[in-house]
């Protein structure tokens, strides 16, 4: 009679009671399957709640996070990270997130001062305003550094970037919001960031909300 050795195998997965795995030195374990204890105690909701809730927030960022983060290939999970430190306020069950300390663009170039926002979810638009003098020594091109901006509609969570829309020494600009908005009574969220004419961005700023 022929015999089969199962260590050969590499069986991975549950089989009945059993579950099988190989491990990294290449040795096939076996063990008898145990149900997930799942006590579901307050402090284990709360934290899957805050989990949840830190990733609806981010997640129709992630196209705009890999531009504003310089194309980082962890700034999903930072982003993350971040509002579940900083963003998420209130007590459990009552949590909800505060976007204004969302942190939306990372980068050493100088952010704009003195930014202001002005929303007419009727005619689509949003038109921001800022102080368009630059003085700095380190950066002397940065009167033509761009200007970027992203918004987020809560309401239907979906966001969009809007690049070069002007230049640091402009001083105002103006975006159309047609193909982001859905009803005049969504939420919308903005922020605004600088990108400098060799690549390199500003930290993100949030110019607030409609």
């Amino acid at each position: 009679m022929g015999k089969i050795d199962i260590n050969s195998l590499g069986i991975s997965g549950k089989i009945g009671p059993i579950i099988a795995y190989v491990t990294k030195t290449g040795k096939q374990v076996f063990k008898k399957y145990v149900v997930p204890k799942d006590p579901r105690t307050e402090k284990q909701l709360a934290s899957r709640m805050r989990f949840g809730l830190a990733n609806s927030a981010a997640s129709p960022l992630n196209k705009a996070l890999k531009r504003s983060f310089s194309n980082q290939a962890n700034a999903y999970r930072k982003t993350v990270s971040q509002i579940l430190k900083n963003a998420i306020q209130g007590e459990y069950p009552n949590y909800s997130i505060d976007y204004s300390r969302i942190k939306i663009a990372e980068g050493e170039l100088e952010s704009l001062p003195g930014v202001t926002m002005s929303c007419d979810i009727e005619s689509a638009t949003a038109s921001f305003k800022w102080d368009g003098e630059f003085n700095s020594s380190s950066h002397r091109e940065g009167a033509v550094d761009k200007v970027n901006f992203i918004c987020l509609n809560e309401t239907i969570s979906k966001a969009k970037s809007f690049i070069d829309c002007a230049l640091r020494q402009n001083g105002n600009a103006e975006i159309n919001l047609s193909d982001i908005i859905s009803s005049n009574r969504d939420k919308l969220h903005f922020w605004v960031y600088l990108t400098s004419t060799d690549g390199r961005n500003s930290a993100g700023y949030y110019a607030g909300s409609s």
